[in-house]
């Protein structure tokens, strides 16, 4: 996993660097790139259900209509919870008292559809994505660790905008997502049917 999250922070490096070089608000204006920051808010999740900032978002699309873009994306998310001491009833003749650091990750990634309502510097838009998920629970207690991961059907729909406010510079994006994964976990006495999020993105626009 840290792997992977060096290689998005790598990207963003180097697309952050490159942006400066094309000279306009948007590479394109057949096409659109964003990269953001994300605020994700577990719903349901008997696993780890505390909010978290540590995740990022990549997608690009290209406008086949002059409102209508397909194109893909990929993020990651963590979500982290701290259990405190307690004794675990793992079967009838065994149990475990310990405190527990809960870690949850996420990584979905695949197609999406975007329509924008106007094609001005401020554009609003509502949008879709599908694609599948990549879902890693682990479960740090004492000196040891369970961990599970499991793939799943994604999907998210999501409403925001992007702004260009100056002439020949990058711009702003921000969305509000909720999203769902039929990944299913089950890890000690943990049983988790389906992944379900809520959250908002904020980030850079090209």
């Amino acid at each position: 996993m840290k792997s992977l999250r060096h290689l998005f922070y790598i990207s963003l490096f180097v697309m952050t660097l490159l942006a400066p070089s094309t000279g306009k608000a948007q590479i394109s204006l057949d096409s659109y790139y964003n990269i953001d920051w994300q605020f994700n808010i577990p719903i349901d999740n008997s696993f780890s259900n505390k909010a978290s900032g540590w995740g990022m978002n990549f997608e690009g699309g290209y406008y086949v209509h002059r409102n209508i873009a397909i194109g893909a994306f990929i993020s990651f998310h963590t979500n982290n919870e701290y259990i405190s001491r307690r004794t675990i009833q793992l079967s009838q003749t065994l149990a475990m008292n310990t405190d527990q650091q809960h870690q949850m990750f996420a990584l979905p990634f695949g197609v999406l559809m975007r329509y924008r309502f106007i094609e001005r510097d401020f554009q609003p838009y509502a949008g879709i994505k599908l694609g599948t998920c990549y879902s890693e629970f682990n479960d740090y207690y004492y000196i040891f660790m369970k961990s599970q991961n499991r793939w799943g059907f994604f999907m998210s729909p999501e409403v925001g905008f992007n702004y260009y406010p100056w002439a020949n510079s990058i711009g702003f994006h921000m969305a509000i997502y909720y999203n769902y994964a039929t990944n299913k976990h089950d890890i000690m006495t943990y049983s988790q049917n389906g992944l379900n999020n809520f959250g908002f993105r904020l980030g850079v626009a090209f």
